[in-house]
C-alpha cells in the first residue's frame, strides 16, 4: 500500500474507534434525553401477572440451595409465581437440592445428557405456564423487589423484554477495577438506548420476557441472551433495561477464566452473525443501535490491529503517526506489566487498562473459535464464592 492509503485507513479506525468508544455514547444520551422514553408505570399488586422463573443448572451444587431460598424470598406473590429448575445432567447435587424444595413449589426438570444452556432454557420454558417467563442464572441473586421492578415495566405493552443491573462482587477478582469501569458505561449506554427505543441485549444473568414473544433456541446456540434479544426486537417489540432492578453475582475470580468467558462470548456473536441473528432493515433506529453497540464493538481486535499497523508503517510521515504509534505501544506494555504484576492490575491505570487489552485478545481468539465453529456448546459454571443478598444493607443504596 501506498502513504496515501494508510493515512486513508488510519483516519477511518481512528473514526471509527472515537465513535465506538465515545461518540455512539454522546449520542444516544442526547438522543435519549431529547426524544426518549421517561415514564415507568407502577403495577397494582392485584393486577401482577404470573410468572415462571427458570433457572438453567449444570452442576450448580454450590450455589443452587442460596438461589432458590433466595427466588423463594422475592417480594412477589407466591401464588403467581412458578420457580424451575432445569438441570442439564449435574453430576453433582444438583437435582437433589432442587428435589429438597419441591415441597415450596420448585419443580426440577431433568435432561439425561448434556445438551447446553440454550437446551435447559428451551426445556425449562415448554415445562412453564406463567404469563412473563424470568431467565436467570444460578449464581445471580435478586434483590426483593427485583422482580416486581422489571413486571411493572410490562405495563407498557410495547415493552417485550426487561433486563436489571446485574452487579458484580469483584473483591475476590483480580482485575475487578477495569470490569466495574466496563459494566459502568454498559449500564449507561443500556439506559440510554432503552430511553430512545431498545437497547440492543439484555443481561443473560437477569431478565423477563412475555411468553408469546419465546422462540425455542437451537440447542448449540452460545449466545443465548443476544439471540432472545433480537428475536423479541424483530418482532416489533422493545427491550428495556429497568436499573432499579438489582441483582448480584460474584466476578469471574480470575484473569484466565474472564479470557475463556470471553472468548465463548465472542465465539458465539460470530455464530449469532453468521445465522443472521439482528435487527431487521426496516428497523433502522435499533440496526444503528446493533451496529455502534455490538458490531463495531465485536470488531474492536480488526481496529487496534489496523491502527498499529497504519501508524507503523507511517512512521516516516510526521510527528503525528509517531507519537500515536508511541502511545498504542506504551498502553500495550502498561497490559503487559498489569499482566505481570497483580498488586499493579489492582490500582485503577493497570486494572482499566489490562481488562481492555485482555478483552481484545480474547475476542480476537473467539473470533477465530466462532469462524471456525471451535467453540463447545456445553458451558461450566465457574467456581464462584457465593453472593446471598442482604435486603437491610441494599435498602440504603
Amino acid at each position: 500500500m501506498t502513504f496515501d492509503v494508510w493515512m486513508i485507513v488510519f483516519w477511518t479506525v481512528a473514526a471509527v474507534l472515537v465513535y465506538e468508544h465515545l461518540g455512539y455514547l454522546l449520542m444516544v444520551r442526547l438522543l435519549g434525553a431529547l426524544f426518549g422514553r421517561r415514564g415507568r408505570a407502577d403495577v397494582a399488586l392485584e393486577k401482577l401477572p404470573t410468572v415462571s422463573l427458570v433457572i438453567p443448572a449444570h452442576n450448580e451444587a454450590d450455589v443452587l440451595e442460596a438461589k432458590l431460598e433466595n427466588a423463594l424470598a422475592l417480594d412477589y406473590p407466591q401464588d403467581k409465581l412458578e420457580i424451575i429448575v432445569a438441570d442439564d445432567a449435574s453430576s453433582d447435587a444438583t437435582a437433589r437440592i432442587a428435589r429438597a424444595h419441591a415441597y415450596r413449589g420448585v419443580t426440577l426438570v431433568s435432561s439425561a445428557e448434556r445438551t447446553g444452556k440454550a437446551g435447559m432454557l428451551n426445556l425449562g420454558v415448554a415445562r412453564s405456564s406463567g404469563e412473563l417467563i424470568c431467565l436467570c442464572d444460578a449464581n445471580v441473586m435478586f434483590r426483593p423487589d427485583a422482580l416486581r421492578r422489571m413486571v411493572a415495566r410490562f405495563a407498557d405493552p410495547r415493552v417485550g423484554a426487561v433486563t436489571g443491573d446485574v452487579r458484580l462482587v469483584s473483591e475476590q477478582s483480580d482485575f475487578g477495577r477495569g470490569e466495574k469501569t466496563y459494566y459502568r458505561l454498559e449500564r449507561r449506554i443500556q439506559l440510554d438506548e432503552s430511553r430512545l427505543g431498545t437497547t440492543i441485549c439484555v443481561d443473560g444473568g437477569m431478565y423477563v420476557l412475555r411468553r408469546e414473544l419465546h422462540e425455542p433456541l437451537p440447542t448449540d446456540t452460545i449466545l443465548d441472551d443476544f439471540v432472545t434479544s433480537v428475536q423479541v426486537i424483530r418482532q416489533g417489540k422493545r427491550v428495556v433495561y429497568e436499573p432499579a432492578a438489582v441483582a448480584t453475582e460474584n466476578g469471574t475470580p480470575t484473569a484466565s477464566l474472564e479470557f475463556r468467558r470471553r472468548a465463548r462470548v465472542m465465539a458465539g456473536a460470530v455464530q449469532a452473525l453468521k445465522r443472521g441473528h439482528r435487527p431487521s432493515i426496516r428497523q433502522p433506529l435499533a440496526l444503528w443501535m446493533f451496529v455502534s453497540h455490538k458490531l463495531l464493538r465485536w470488531a474492536g481486535p480488526l481496529w487496534l490491529a489496523l491502527l498499529l499497523v497504519s501508524c507503523a508503517m507511517l512512521w516516516q510521515s510526521g510527528t503525528f503517526y509517531r507519537a500515536c504509534l508511541i502511545g498504542q505501544l506504551a498502553v500495550y506494555a502498561v497490559a503487559a506489566a498489569a499482566t505481570l504484576s497483580r498488586r499493579f492490575r489492582a490500582t485503577c491505570l493497570g486494572g482499566v487498562v489490562f481488562y481492555f487489552a485482555m478483552s481484545h485478545v480474547s475476542m480476537a481468539w473467539g473470533l477465530l473459535k466462532g469462524l471456525f465453529n471451535l467453540q463447545p456448546v456445553a458451558w461450566q459454571p465457574t467456581a464462584r464464592a457465593r453472593v446471598v443478598e442482604n435486603p437491610k444493607a441494599n435498602a440504603s443504596n
